[in-house]
C-alpha cells in the first residue's frame, strides 16, 4: 500500500512543564502520521506547505531523514507554528500561527490510501482543495482515511465546523476521531452514538480513541447499527501525549494494509488487531518527549498485557 498524506506541517514549540522555555520539533498531525507510517516501513508521500525559513528547513530535513520525499511540498509565505504547553499530567494545549492554501494539484498516481484531517480540512482556502482531493480519491477507488483532530482555536464557527467535519466523514472509508473531538463537536452526546451515526454516513469503520481507556470502533459491516470492537490501553509512564493520536492512526492504518477494504477482509478480528497495534504504538510514543514514533519491531515487541473485547450494539 502506498500512502499519500496531505495536510499541515508545523513546527511544534513544546514548552517544558511549568516553564516558558520551548523546544522546536517537527509536528502537525498529518506530518506526524506520515512520519509514523514511514517508521513502520510504509512507502509515503507527503503533500503540504513549508516556508523558505529556518523552521521550513527543519521540516524538510525531518521528512528527508525519514525517507519521505519533498517533491509534493508547496511554498508558503512562512512555516506554520504550534506552541504546545505541557501540563502536569502530560497533556498538551496549543496556540497556532498558521495559514493554509495548498493550491497546487496533488497527483494520485500509484496511491492506494489517502490520509488527511486536522487543520487542513477546515482552514480555508486550503481546506476546499483538500476536500476536492478526497472526492477525487474516492472516485478513483483510493481508500480515504480521515481524522478530524479538531483545534477549537482555528475551527471557526461551531456549526460550520460540524458541517465540514461531517462532509469529510461522508467522503471517507476509514475515520479515526478522539473522544475529546467528539465532545467538542457534539457536547453531551455519547461518543459511540456519534460513531454509529457517522458509520451510517458512509465509512466502513469509525474508530474512537479514548485516551487512558484505549479505543473503540464501529464496524459498519457488523450487526445492525454497527458492531462495536474495543481495546484497552496499556499502562505506561507518560512523558507527554504529543503525537499519540497520530501515531495510533499510522499504526492502525498499517495493520489494515493492502486490500483490507476489499472482498470482506475488514473483519472484526482484523479491526481488533488494528486497535491493539494502534494502542501499543500510542503508548510507546507517550513514553517519549514529542512525536517520536516507534518502529515496526518496537510495536511488535510491545505487549498490552490485557485482552481485547467485542461488544454487540447496546453493550459498551
Amino acid at each position: 500500500m502506498t500512502f499519500l498524506v496531505t495536510g499541515e506541517s508545523l513546527v511544534d514549540l513544546i514548552g517544558a512543564p511549568g516553564s516558558w522555555t520551548f523546544t522546536a520539533v517537527p509536528g502537525g498531525s498529518p506530518l506526524n502520521v506520515a512520519v509514523a507510517l514511514a517508521a513502520l516501513g510504509r512507502p509515503v508521500r507527503f503533500a503540504g506547505e513549508t516556508g523558505d525559513d529556518f523552521f521550513g528547513g527543519l521540516l524538510r530535513d525531518h521528512l528527508i531523514r525519514h525517507g519521505i520525499g519533498i517533491g509534493d511540498l508547496a511554498h508558503a509565505a512562512s512555516t506554520g507554528l504550534a506552541f504546545a504547553r505541557v501540563g502536569a499530567d502530560g497533556s498538551a494545549s496549543y496556540d497556532f500561527r498558521f495559514e493554509w492554501r495548498l493550491s497546487a494539484p496533488v497527483a494520485l498516481d500509484g496511491v492506494t490510501c489517502l490520509h488527511t484531517g486536522s487543520l487542513a480540512t477546515l482552514v480555508s482556502p486550503g481546506g476546499d482543495h483538500v476536500r476536492a482531493l478526497m472526492r477525487a480519491a474516492k472516485a478513483a477507488g483510493v481508500t480515504v482515511s480521515y481524522d478530524p483532530n479538531i483545534r477549537p482555536s482555528l475551527a471557526g464557527d461551531h456549526a460550520g465546523a460540524v458541517a465540514l467535519t461531517e462532509e469529510c466523514v461522508r467522503l471517507s472509508h476509514l475515520v479515526k476521531v478522539s473522544a475529546e473531538d467528539l465532545d467538542w463537536l457534539y457536547p453531551g452526546e455519547p461518543g459511540l452514538d456519534v460513531a454509529r451515526r457517522w458509520a451510517g454516513l458512509g465509512p466502513e469503520l469509525v474508530v474512537v480513541t479514548l485516551g487512558d481507556d484505549g479505543a473503540a470502533a464501529v464496524l459498519r459491516a457488523g450487526s445492525p447499527g454497527g458492531e462495536v470492537i474495543t481495546c484497552p490501553a496499556p499502562a505506561v509512564e507518560v512523558v507527554d501525549t504529543v503525537g499519540a493520536g497520530d501515531t495510533f492512526t499510522a499504526a492502525y492504518l498499517d495493520a489494515l494494509h493492502d486490500d483490507a477494504l476489499h472482498d470482506g477482509a475488514l473483519t472484526p478480528a482484523r479491526v481488533a488487531e488494528a486497535l491493539r497495534r494502534g494502542c501499543a504504538a500510542a503508548a510507546i510514543v507517550c513514553t517519549r518527549a514529542g512525536a517520536v514514533p516507534p518502529t515496526r519491531a518496537e510495536v511488535n515487541s510491545f505487549s498490552l498485557g490485557t485482552g481485547l473485547s467485542r461488544a454487540e450494539e447496546g453493550h459498551t
